[in-house]
Order: structure tokens, then C-alpha cells, then sequence
């Protein structure tokens, strides 16, 4: 499973590096949300069917469903339901940070996540354009790039001075640096994963989606990193009511850091944090 999966998001992620250029794509917005956020372009939707196909094809005996951000709105039933029902989910976000992306940024990623019976199981992280691929089996953590494979160390000390944040969730100001901390928004969650387990960035504050999140909670969980509820520090480690929606949209905003680390990162935001939109 992991090299099919491996090879399909290195397949894709060329095939939307081959479809870049902001004059070329059709843009449409997710029903119901005409923001910028909700931009939806046809090579999003082409990788998504992509997908549906693969997963049919190599892995269709299993009891399995799929969440993918461009079609969960079609999915019909209780989504806690449907996931007790069945041993692997298959979790994709064709194309994390679109508004980049459709804008020519090289800034973007694409995520795959496998849950079994609802709990993070193997991830995939890639960004296309930088060629970077981070992957994990359930039990370690692999960087490839440039030709090169490597395994990433567990439990390691960060000694990065970059946060990263998403703008709406955290209100950002022209003072943002705190101390030796600077907070940054790369409007993607792909990406914020992916630094934070190659060690480019201390820890990334997020209110996501599971479709964003799913490959990086299965790879910062292998590298002992938690993705904690900003209010309780409760960690985030399985699919259920407690911390998503009915659409998979995750409710309270949460930090994704080592845990030594959760203190000073929420105070780093304390006094700029966004209410609830």
C-alpha cells in the first residue's frame, strides 16, 4: 500500500505541476462559500477523480470509504457512522493551499491520509514544485528529495524561530514577532506539516479540515509531535464528535507542536487569536 499510494501523489503532484500557470486555470468556489478560501480550480477536481479511480482500482477489496475535500459534500449518511463501518478511510486533499496554486505560488501540497477504524495510520505529504515528499508507515517517518531518502528522527529538538498560523485563525499585526518567534501564514496546512516535520518550522496553529490534516497527524504522531486543542491541550488523535463536524471540519482551532513546546507557543498568540467565523 505504501508504494502505490507513494507513487500516486508523486504522479498527481507532477501532473499539477504540469497544469500550473494562472492564466490557465477555470475557477470555480465550493457551494455555499464564495471566499477566497473556497476556490476550486478543474485540476483540484481531476485529481480528486484520479484518485476515486486508484483507490477502486488497487484497493477495492478492502471496506473502505473515501474523504475528499471536493466531494464531501456529496457524501451522503452520518460520516461518524460511516466510519465506524469501515476498517480504512481513505483521506485526500487534492490540492492544499488553491489559492496559491491558482495563482502560480509554488506554495502548495498534496496530502493523502489512510485512517483505520478512525484513528491516523499512514500519511503522505508532498510539495510539488520544491520536489519534497514526506511519508510515513505507521512507524517511521521518510524525507525524499532530490533522489535522496532519509529517515527523520523521533522526539527531536526544534530549534527553529518560525510559527507558522493561518491568518483567519490568528489575527496577525504588524507586531507578530514575539520574543525570538515570528509567525508566518503559507495558506496551507500541507506545507505547515510538512516543515514541521523536517524541523523548518517550531509549530503551526490551525483550525483545518480532516482532508488537510489527516496525512500530517498519522507523521507528527510517528515523530511524537500532537496536534492539541488550543484551549484544553486535549490531544486530537482519533475522528470523532469531540473534534469534528458532520462535514469533517475540525471545530476548535489547535496547535501542532511537541508537547514541551505547547506552552510557549500559546502564549506566543494569546491576545490575537480569531473568534469563531
Amino acid at each position: 500500500m505504501i508504494e502505490k499510494l507513494k507513487q500516486f501523489i508523486l504522479d498527481v503532484g507532477q501532473y499539477s505541476v504540469e497544469k500550473r500557470g494562472a492564466s490557465l486555470h477555470s475557477l470555480s468556489f465550493k457551494a455555499g462559500d464564495d471566499a477566497t478560501r473556497g476556490i476550486v480550480t478543474e485540476v483540484d477536481t481531476a485529481i480528486s477523480k484520479k484518485f476515486k479511480q486508484f483507490i477502486e482500482n488497487h484497493f477495492g477489496d478492502l471496506n473502505y470509504m473515501i474523504i475528499d475535500e471536493e466531494s464531501i459534500a456529496d457524501l451522503n449518511g452520518d460520516v461518524f457512522d460511516l466510519v465506524a463501518k469501515t476498517d480504512y478511510q481513505f483521506v485526500i486533499d487534492p490540492i492544499d493551499g488553491t489559492v496559491n496554486y491558482a495563482a502560480d505560488l509554488p506554495m502548495y501540497g498534496i496530502t493523502v491520509g489512510v485512517m483505520k477504524h478512525g484513528r491516523p495510520w499512514l500519511g503522505f505529504l508532498y510539495a510539488p514544485v520544491t520536489g519534497e515528499l514526506v511519508y510515513t508507515d505507521g512507524e517511521q517517518v521518510f524525507f525524499e528529495y532530490n533522489g535522496r531518502t532519509e529517515e527523520i528522527s523521533k522526539n527531536r529538538e526544534n530549534f527553529s524561530r518560525v510559527v507558522m498560523a493561518h491568518a483567519w485563525r490568528v489575527r496577525l499585526k504588524p507586531n507578530h514577532f514575539n520574543g525570538r518567534l515570528i509567525i508566518q501564514d503559507y495558506f496551507s496546512a500541507v506545507i505547515y506539516c510538512l516543515y514541521l516535520a523536517i524541523g523548518r518550522v517550531k509549530g503551526a496553529f490551525m483550525q483545518a479540515n480532516l482532508w488537510d490534516i489527516a496525512g500530517g497527524m498519522a507523521i507528527c504522531k510517528v515523530l511524537g509531535m500532537g496536534f492539541y486543542d488550543y484551549d484544553t491541550k486535549q490531544e486530537m488523535d482519533v475522528f470523532s464528535p469531540a473534534f469534528f463536524g458532520e462535514k469533517c471540519q475540525v471545530k476548535k482551532m489547535h496547535v501542532v507542536c511537541y508537547e514541551k513546546d505547547f506552552e510557549t507557543l500559546k502564549n506566543l498568540v494569546s491576545g490575537i487569536v480569531g473568534k469563531d467565523e
